[in-house]
């Protein structure tokens, strides 16, 4: 018998971002029941080429903005070859233009719009991203379910005007076995951050949150793209704060996340802003209790098993992490218990897979 045929539309499958590691897990969870297809509106890269070979096929359309209408028709061309029952699309241009090549369809494929962005502020977003929005706004009737990553972002969307009687939170999953608690703790406690160094990750607070613990017996280890004294931002303030490269480690990219997990005794967010942080789960999958701001569906994630605190508040982070140190040893491993349960429970790529193949087989 065969599989059923699956098409990804996303609208770029080259960065590293939560949709397109959630795409990637989704799809070596799923080929055993579906064929995939992936079709990239702007272009792939062989960072997923694992991903990309698991696939019947890929295609990147080159689309660059200026090109809409040749993309949306290259688009509609395929999906008239391919002929899938449905179409799952990843971002807001993917949904917007997805949907727009469909309109006319003799065999018009079922069309799943997947949110992965929160919407705290639509003013601060760029043009290019404005645009989808408010197109994807006109559109949002039309798709017949709509996926958001997170409870935060389904509720800010349907405030901006998004409206479909059927839309629904599927977190992002992660494989277990790839995250896997460190049954050891370190001494002294090792607090670690990880995020690229961009506005919204929040850094001059994570900084300062550093400086008011410089007295205290804890190292610091801080990963992500551009975390590094190579970065003149960064290094003016690792420099405002008089901060010891011997208590603080900048580490920048670093591409064995879970080995980088093992090291760290609790993990620390510090974002402004987020719809759902892969970070969180991936850091409770390690048995990390997690100090984090109240962004997007940080709550929610956390739960009691860690401490949530108001965004751009380095004393209330400082405080917490200074609560987590002062635990006692039996209070920290069952933590590092509690926290791996809840994700086995709650965000394993099988649970989430299940979720989304409930979504897929439900008759248009």
């Amino acid at each position: 018998m065969s599989k059923p045929l699956m098409v990804h539309v996303i609208t770029n499958f080259a960065g590293v971002g939560g949709a397109e590691m959630m795409l990637a897990r989704l799809i070596q969870y799923t080929e055993h029941q579906y064929e995939h297809v992936i079709i990239a509106l702007m272009k792939t890269s062989e960072v997923y080429q694992s991903t990309l070979d698991r696939c019947q096929a890929h295609y990147a359309l080159g689309w660059n903005g200026i090109n809409t209408l040749g993309t949306v028709s290259k688009l509609r061309s395929l999906l008239k070859k391919l002929q899938p029952a449905t179409a799952q699309c990843w971002m807001y241009h993917a949904n917007a233009l997805t949907s727009l090549s469909t309109i006319g369809l003799a065999k018009k494929p079922k069309v799943v719009w997947g949110i992965h962005h929160s919407l705290a502020s639509p003013k601060d977003e760029s043009i290019s991203t404005k645009i989808a929005l408010g197109l994807s706004k006109i559109l949002s009737k039309q798709p017949n379910s709509i996926i958001y990553c997170a409870h935060s972002s389904l509720e800010q969307h349907q405030a901006f005007g998004f409206k479909n009687g059927n839309s629904q939170v599927i977190a992002n999953g992660v494989f277990l076995d790839k995250f896997q608690p460190n049954p050891q703790l370190h001494q002294p406690t090792v607090i670690g951050f990880a995020g690229r160094y961009h506005p919204a990750k929040g850094y001059p607070y994570l900084f300062e949150t550093m400086s008011l613990l410089r007295g205290e017996n804890i190292i610091f280890k801080i990963a992500g793209s551009g975390a590094s004294l190579d970065n003149v931002e960064v290094k003016a303030l690792f420099e405002e704060y008089q901060l010891d490269s011997q208590k603080v480690q900048l580490l920048d990219q670093i591409s064995d996340m879970p080995a980088f997990y093992q090291s760290i005794d609790a993990f620390l967010m510090t974002s402004i802003t987020e719809g759902f942080p892969n970070v969180l789960v991936e850091a409770m999958a390690s048995g990390l209790p997690c100090i984090s701001t109240d962004v997007g569906d940080a709550q929610y994630i956390v739960q009691d098993l860690g401490s949530i605190v108001p965004p751009r508040n380095a004393q209330a982070l400082a405080d917490a992490i200074l609560a987590y140190v002062q635990k006692s040893e039996a209070e920290k491993h069952a933590l590092k218990q509690a926290t791996r349960e809840r994700v086995e429970q709650n965000f394993s790529i099988e649970t989430v897979s299940r979720q989304y193949m409930q979504v897929w087989s439900q008759q248009a």
